[in-house]
């Protein structure tokens, strides 16, 4: 069990100078965990009225509660609670084991921090945000019309974060930016993130809300009197008006979700900690999602290669048996030829005019395909196609040429 050492003492002077946000992020501790343990210790945390009074340099003396005794100054925060991920095996199936320790000792060595200035992709985002409110300021129906004849969409997160939850986005947004930019991973100026070169992983960021009894508007409280009214003077036709029975405002607490069909997970505030306090648990869950889009990208270019190799195999395996084919045709062609060439050798022997008979041996051999002869005026034979075909298309280019 590993421990954190601290004096009652010193700690308590500390919170009157320092926040216990400021000094949780000193610590690296847990700001829920850390209240926590104060309060356990009987070490007084004090409340906003003090720090508003420190701000203005006022007297806070009857602010300040004093420090109770105990047995102990020495006390000891239980850091094994605060444990880290087991990087390694939480990320297993990424099948890389130089980029999962990259992964290890970035996350390991990075430490969040409000004060932290954003970087330009964040600025630039939050400047797109900006215009984009000034371009619809309290106007959300008239965008909403707009929005299907225009290639212009809304900044990304805008639909489920309220105005005063923006700085802490922004802040988030950072955090994040500046993790994946040390681990060599890309970020759009949209927040779309891409991991390995190739996969964009989808996130949201949204802002939770309570579900509260509604509370009748001036307008409503109007709109129910007309009804009544109506109903008292005999008007039945009068419709009641559609009253919600409950409001759902935002109440600052964050959630980071990946909706993606491949891979669902989120990571919120919660009493263990605020999104600021989890960005390791994000990143891993980021890398979550990439290897869940990875293994389908993957999946479906196997698919595309082995359907791609099935079709090849299918035309090299046509094409043979057409080459096949071809060469079965001329093989008949020239039994044929070579049939009918000793035919006409035969009907030569019966032939008594030395010029014609000389002219018939000649188309034998020039049939032959055993002799193949070069004929001065017909060429070689072509053996693809049987004779006939092959004369009447001789004859055609006799007759074009003609023409």
């Amino acid at each position: 069990m590993k421990m954190k050492k601290f004096s009652r003492t010193e700690l308590y002077n500390e919170l009157l100078t320092s926040t216990l946000k400021d000094l949780s992020e000193k610590y690296h501790i847990n700001y829920h965990k850390f209240s926590v343990f104060c309060h356990q210790n009987n070490i007084p945390i004090p409340g906003s009225k003090y720090r508003m009074y420190l701000k203005m340099n006022k007297d806070t003396t009857r602010l300040v509660e004093p420090l109770p005794a105990a047995q102990s100054d020495i006390i000891y925060f239980d850091t094994e609670s605060n444990k880290k991920l087991d990087i390694e095996n939480e990320l297993k199936d990424l099948n890389d084991l130089q980029k999962t320790k990259q992964i290890e000792q970035v996350l390991n060595e990075f430490k969040y921090s409000s004060k932290r200035s954003l970087s330009s992709k964040v600025r630039t985002f939050k400047k797109s945000v900006k215009e984009w409110k000034e371009k619809y300021p309290n106007d959300e129906h008239k965008y909403e019309w707009y929005k299907w004849y225009s290639d212009e969409k809304k900044p990304k997160f805008m639909e489920n974060i309220s105005p005063k939850e923006l700085p802490r986005l922004y802040r988030i947004l950072n955090a994040i930016y500046l993790v994946f930019d040390q681990l060599g991973e890309e970020i759009t100026d949209d927040f779309t993130v891409i991991i390995g070169g190739k996969d964009e992983v989808y996130f949201d960021i949204v802002e939770l809300k309570n579900q509260v009894e509604h509370k009748i508007t001036k307008k409503e409280q109007k709109a129910l009197d007309e009804y009544e009214r109506n109903l008292k003077i005999g008007r039945s036709w009068a419709s009641k008006p559609r009253i919600r029975k409950y409001d759902h405002p935002y109440n600052g607490k964050l959630k980071l979700e990946f909706n993606d069909y491949l891979y669902h997970a989120y990571v919120k505030d919660a009493d263990n900690g605020r999104l600021e306090e989890k960005i390791p648990e994000i990143i891993i869950n980021f890398y979550k999602a990439y290897i869940s889009v990875r293994n389908k990208r993957l999946e479906q270019e196997y698919e595309k290669q082995k359907k791609k190799e099935e079709k090849e195999r299918k035309n090299q395996k046509a094409k043979h048996i057409n080459d096949e084919k071809a060469r079965v045709k001329k093989l008949v062609t020239e039994a044929h030829d070579y049939q009918t060439a000793m035919q006409i050798r035969k009907y030569a022997s019966t032939i008594s005019n030395k010029k014609y008979k000389d002219w018939v041996l000649q188309k034998a051999d020039w049939l032959d395909p055993s002799v193949a002869r070069n004929d001065e005026i017909l060429g070689l034979r072509d053996y693809s196609n049987d004779l006939e075909k092959y004369l009447d298309d001789l004859l055609k280019m006799e007759d074009e040429y003609d023409w």
